[in-house]
């Protein structure tokens, strides 16, 4: 009997190895067969979304030229260009051609626009100048100076979220940005490059006095104390969702939590940042007011570092993708 029901394990264990080699085969023969240039252009897009826009520009369309004609004719795909995360594989540069092609092919429906570590006063007037409708805008370590935003904003009346994180943000930019855009709901502005102490509050008090229809707000690492976010609930009665962590200043006293207990979602100064995809890195005013090598390292201004296997270049005069070689 022992042998009968060892041989038995023996023989299932065989089919089950057996199985799985026959699926393998079954599937690497049916990834060399299928023609992937005859999915389903519906499919393709879904694809197209999940893999974003620096992806598709770099990669997807230079497989073939159909896909190719459908990213360009689709201007829904690129209603919302999120580049953020490039993981420094592309220069500042390149990457701004590549944003130009995506506002190009948006055909004017371009509606929400996320950048990181690049992005230039010249690549947001191109931006204005070819989408009247954008309502989102995230900046993550960008170069553009507090007048330059400024003057950008001010042509952009429809937006209802703005995201400044690690740039410069003085307490007259905050103003202006509450009451150039008074649609705003949603307002993030994470680890300023702070100038001095006695400003601490006075970006707090600005966002209290002119963002009255703020929805949600996030100031991780905020230099503000009890007084600045005293102002903040007291200003914007539709809060329903706070962020202040890493507020090391910051004391939550009975008077504060009481003002609270009407928050939906709170995340307070002792919360983990385990889902803040950045490190902190909260830095004082640098003399050069503006941003410099200490700032975003001494090599963001080259274009070297571009994948090699990368031969797609760009034509931004006339919004085009041409191409040295086609696999």
């Amino acid at each position: 009997m022992g042998k009968s029901k060892q041989g038995k394990q023996r023989k299932e264990f065989d089919t089950m190895v057996l199985s799985r080699f026959v699926l393998r085969w079954e599937k690497s023969v049916f990834l060399r067969k299928r023609k992937w240039t005859e999915l389903p252009s519906d499919i393709l897009l879904i694809i197209f979304q999940k893999m974003g826009p620096i992806n598709v520009l770099t990669k997807a369309i230079r497989l073939c030229r159909d896909w190719l004609e459908l990213a360009r004719s689709e201007p829904l795909l690129w209603r919302k260009v999120d580049m953020t995360c490039n993981g420094k594989k592309f220069g500042p540069n390149y990457l701004e051609d590549i944003a130009c092609i995506a506002v190009n092919w948006s055909a004017g429906q371009l509606e929400e626009f996320s950048v990181e570590e690049f992005g230039t006063y010249d690549l947001l007037q191109y931006i204005t100048d070819s989408a009247n409708n954008l309502k989102c805008i995230r900046l993550i370590r960008s170069r553009v100076q507090e007048r330059e935003l400024e003057k950008i904003i001010k042509r952009w009346p429809l937006l209802e979220e703005i995201e400044l994180t690690r740039h410069w943000c003085s307490p007259e930019l905050c103003e202006a940005i509450g009451l150039l855009c008074p649609r705003l709901k949603h307002f993030k502005l994470n680890e300023l490059y702070t100038r001095c102490d006695y400003e601490k509050n006075l970006i707090a008090t600005y966002i209290g006095r002119t963002m009255p229809n703020l929805r949600s707000l996030q100031l991780i690492g905020s230099t503000m104390t009890e007084e600045g976010l005293h102002a903040i609930l007291e200003g914007c009665p539709q809060l329903e969702s706070l962020d202040i962590r890493n507020c090391d200043n910051l004391t939550i006293n009975q008077r504060i939590q009481r003002e609270l207990e009407r928050i939906k979602i709170l995340r307070l100064p002792n919360d983990s940042t385990i889902d803040y995809k950045f490190d902190r890195h909260v830095t004082e005013f640098s003399p050069c007011w503006g941003p410099c090598s200490f700032c975003y390292g001494s090599d963001s201004d080259s274009d070297t570092d571009i994948d090699s296997d990368t031969e797609t270049y760009f034509d931004i005069k006339y919004g085009h993708i041409m191409f040295q070689q086609w696999g």
